[in-house]
């Protein structure tokens, strides 16, 4: 243990007028040991910090701060980091998942409109480039069904997603295929925010959003490198741009469009899939903020601590229909159902997000993503099977039910007690 936790634990020991000595009889350690705990010489486990905290009867805010000190010692940083990534990852898709924001009609700029009849015009500026890809997108759905992109973006310039949440809120619909180039197979990184757009706009309804990516290096780099970095193509228009999009070629002629739209064709054949979307179908039990789902059909459910109240009351139906069978647990949750609860603020009780990881019964491993719509009337899942962002999520759902974010027995007890307290009438 570093010596920052232990001297924390030092002015803790110190504040409550305890001994070293009595610290360390309560949790089952001689006193050697624990000096050695303090004094840095000995790395504490995550079980005896808790008894620590627990004989020291500390509030949240202490809680919190010994917990931060102890994660900061995580030997895979790497896996800290994508942790952090992934917790809010979830925050941000459950906030805009049914966000009601009412997309302002922004002034599109025309440029195009104002181009002599020749083959190509040459664009400089990012503000008239973003205006041509706009009125050109905006020209392609309105034509409803019959609207087809077909575009190598990324997502970096915010102003196409945002376009394209505006379409689906008129129900203009349309096919959207766009092509995304991953950087990293083994870390979330600059992944992450791609994910997260990818995700929302595959959950459209209106709009028939199909992604599909490759990594630099592969056998198509060749051949999409003839229009990419960023390339917008439309059954009138095909748009060529630079990497900082500060420059740009337009086309208009037919011939030109055609074999673009041919080269981008060739080039999306040998792209994967992305994520994949369906109906699903389940229960009215309220889903576990992560799940995973193991070979043996054995899950492991991470469950918010707002949740508490509803697992006890499921376990209270479930002993009251058939109380035979019926043998709880200590801290309220059935050992064999695999429940962990996760520490009370780290995130709220979900309504509209579910992440599950599981291997299939093709030995293929992959994510779902359930989303849910406001009303609870409807649940969609988005499966994604990319081999790099796949194995992120098992990393953090291996080392989620030994991390500080899980609840330890008493915090889960405290919690049950305070639900009695309530639900029984005495407060």
């Amino acid at each position: 243990m570093s010596q920052e936790i232990g001297t924390a634990l030092k002015d803790l020991i110190k504040e409550k007028n305890m001994t070293n000595f009595s610290i360390a009889k309560e949790i089952g350690i001689d006193r050697s040991t624990f000096q050695h705990f303090l004094s840095g010489k000995r790395k504490l486990n995550l079980e005896d910090l808790r008894k620590i905290m627990s004989a020291l009867n500390l509030s949240k805010d202490k809680k919190k701060l010994l917990y931060g000190l102890y994660e900061s010692e995580y030997d895979d940083q790497e896996v800290m980091k994508n942790s952090q990534d992934i917790f809010s990852l979830y925050a941000e898709i459950c906030n805009q998942t049914n966000q009601e924001k009412n997309w302002l009609e922004a002034e599109e700029y025309l440029v195009k409109n104002q181009l002599v009849s020749e083959k190509a015009q040459i664009i400089k500026g990012q503000i008239k480039i973003e205006g041509i890809v706009r009125s050109c997108f905006l020209e392609e759905m309105g034509r409803r069904e019959a609207g087809h992109v077909m575009m190598s973006i990324n997502f970096k310039h915010y102003f196409l997603y945002e376009l394209i949440m505006r379409i689906s809120r008129q129900k203009q619909g349309g096919k959207i295929q766009n092509i995304i180039p991953l950087v990293n197979k083994k870390k979330l990184g600059n992944n992450l925010d791609i994910l997260k757009r990818v995700l929302l706009l595959k959950s459209l309804e209106s709009i028939d959003y199909q992604p599909y990516y490759f990594y630099t290096g592969t056998k198509i780099y060749d051949d999409i490198s003839i229009i990419v970095p960023n390339y917008f193509i439309t059954s009138k228009h095909v748009i060529t741009i630079d990497r900082d999009f500060e420059s740009a070629i337009i086309y208009e002629d037919q011939e030109i469009i055609d074999y673009y739209r041919r080269k981008s064709q060739s080039i999306l054949s040998k792209c994967a899939s992305f994520v994949k979307k369906e109906a699903f179908l389940s229960s009215d039990a309220p889903l576990p903020i992560f799940e995973k789902v193991k070979k043996n059909d054995i899950n492991e459910k991470y469950m918010a601590f707002d949740q508490l109240e509803v697992l006890l009351d499921s376990r209270n139906r479930a002993n009251e229909a058939n109380p035979a069978t019926a043998s709880p647990s200590q801290d309220g949750t059935d050992q064999k159902s695999g429940i962990f609860i996760l520490r009370d603020g780290l995130i709220p009780c979900p309504k509209s997000l579910s992440i599950r990881y599981l291997v299939n019964a093709a030995e293929e491993e992959e994510l779902e993503f359930i989303l849910i719509n406001e009303a609870g009337s409807s649940r969609m899942k988005l499966t994604v099977q990319e081999i790099g962002i796949v194995t992120v999520f098992k990393e953090f759902l291996n080392y989620l039910p030994t991390s500080v974010h899980v609840c330890s027995r008493e915090e889960i007890n405290n919690g049950l007690r305070n639900i009695r307290s309530v639900t029984d009438g005495i407060v």
